[in-house]
């Protein structure tokens, strides 16, 4: 089947192969190329769905070259289909700058929503999906790992990080002595036949994961507004609000109380609100 020229980022399963949709397997039918992280990774999929088709490689170490190659294909009007390894491609994946020098140049492109690591393991974990704050993979200096926890230290948000089981343990440990024995949640395998879903402080998973073979990639979560109140006297926020509540405005008081203690606005806002239904 014929398809319009164009980059065709198509999400792929994260673990159980029947997570695909229709239109996935229609498109990588039809596009001329298919680029992947992994030829031997992608090789079962296809081959599980009987695509008959070669797999050329991109993935963190392609370059430049890489990406003029593939764009010189793309201006020859031929269908190109971009996937990763599990999940969605560009999520801590290098596809963006293909899909960027491909907006560069006027070439469509199109998107195939599917399965990804990333919204399957907030929809597991019970924490709040209003905010979402997505780290990806920590960087690999201590320097840049410590700033990239301390950006997160007074967001009101869940957090998300992507960890390597090689990795998980040093990770896990630098996340205890920054915000204490805080409880998080790990997701690991999910969509697979050993799926786990693992909720508890930190220091009872490192105990547990510890006396365990661990493999794979593993999602870790944790929301930052009970490490805000953990070490803020609420109470006294409270009262000042309290003083303020009939005199001034909402939204004027929780600038004011946002500006003060260094809280998030939302969260002020919140308290204001019921510290006003509660007059």
């Amino acid at each position: 089947m014929e398809i319009t020229p164009g980059l065709y980022l198509v999400s792929t399963p994260i673990g159980n192969l029947e997570d695909i949709s229709h239109r996935a397997v229609r498109i990588l039918n039809s596009v001329d190329m298919i680029y992947c992280e992994d030829t031997r990774v992608s090789k079962k999929l296809l081959n599980h769905y009987q695509i008959k088709k070669q797999l050329f490689v991109y993935n963190d170490f392609s370059g430049e070259i890489s990406r003029n190659e593939i764009l010189s294909i793309l201006m020859d009007d031929k269908a190109v289909a971009l996937i990763s390894d599990a999940g969605t491609p560009l999520i801590s994946d290098p596809g963006y700058k293909l899909v960027k020098l491909c907006k560069q140049k006027k070439i469509p492109i199109y998107t195939i929503p599917g399965p990804s690591a990333l919204t399957s393991s907030v929809v597991v974990s019970g924490l709040p999906t209003d905010k979402i704050y997505f780290l990806g993979f920590l960087p690999g200096t201590a320097s840049k790992r410590k700033n990239e926890l301390q950006k997160i230290k007074k967001l009101d948000a869940t957090v998300v990080i992507f960890e390597s089981a090689k990795k998980i343990y040093k990770t896990l440990n630098e996340i205890q002595n920054y915000f204490g024995d805080i409880e998080i949640v790990i997701t690991r395998e999910l969509t697979k036949i050993f799926e786990e879903v693992i909720t508890n402080k930190i220091s009872n998973i490192l105990s547990e994961i510890n006396n365990k073979s661990v493999k794979g990639e593993m999602v870790i979560l944790f929301n930052t507004s009970e490490l805000i109140t953990n070490n803020l006297d609420i109470t006294e926020v409270e009262n000042d609000i309290r003083k303020l509540i009939n005199d001034l405005p909402v939204k004027q008081i929780a600038n004011m109380i946002h500006m003060k203690y260094d809280l998030p606005k939302k969260m002020v806002y919140d308290l204001c609100l019921k510290s006003k239904k509660t007059k």
